[in-house]
């Protein structure tokens, strides 16, 4: 009897846990706004705004929209380090594009000689079951003096550092994110065979 008690009271905890982590039904643009509306300060209104716009394909105003945002979890003392804004698939890839705020990110660059900050990211997953991490691409902004003086493509493995070329440092996200899916393109193609 104990046993069948046992049993059962496992049975609804994995029930409820189900439900907890069962996708919720995204929602509208116009039901966040309403959100933002009544509690103006609340970071994670900002955040759904954000994801709302991008997945409706507004992927530059999600992007602005994000820096809102990050300045409500500042004023906040919220310390997420980061906000998934929405995924890219391709036929090859998953890729989730995550904006950065840490404290670097949070750091105002007047303040700093020189200031590093990774904006946002692209994390790339592959298709497998469970899906892998294959690498991880940040849009980098390096600040002289208070103001951006370059930006690139890098990647940060381990200790080490590979920039994959350079772009304009007010380059929108389109820029940027073809940028990504070309560098991605190109790693995947062998190496041209020599003539002989």
């Amino acid at each position: 009897m104990r046993h069948l008690i046992c049993m059962m009271m496992l049975c609804a905890a994995a029930v409820a846990c189900a439900q907890e982590y069962a996708p919720q039904k995204p929602q509208s643009l116009e039901a966040i706004e309403a959100q933002i509306k009544a509690a103006p300060d609340d970071p994670m209104a900002h955040y759904r705004k954000c994801q709302a716009l991008f997945a409706a394909g507004k992927q530059q105003e999600a992007i602005d929209f994000a820096k809102v945002a990050l300045g409500k979890f500042v004023q906040a003392e919220n310390a997420l380090a980061w906000m998934l804004l929405g995924s890219i698939p391709t036929d090859k890839y998953k890729i989730d594009v995550h904006y950065n705020m840490g404290p670097v990110e949070r750091a105002d660059p007047k303040l700093h000689r020189i200031l590093m900050t990774r904006p946002y990211s692209f994390r790339v997953w592959s298709l497998d079951t469970p899906p892998q991490l294959v690498k991880v691409l940040d849009f980098e902004i390096a600040c002289l003096g208070g103001n951006p003086s370059t930006a690139a493509i890098g990647q940060m493995t381990g200790g080490m550092h590979t920039n994959y070329g350079t772009v304009e440092t007010d380059a929108d996200f389109a820029t940027v994110k073809a940028k990504v899916l070309s560098l991605l393109d190109t790693q995947e193609k062998p190496p041209a065979t020599p003539p002989e």
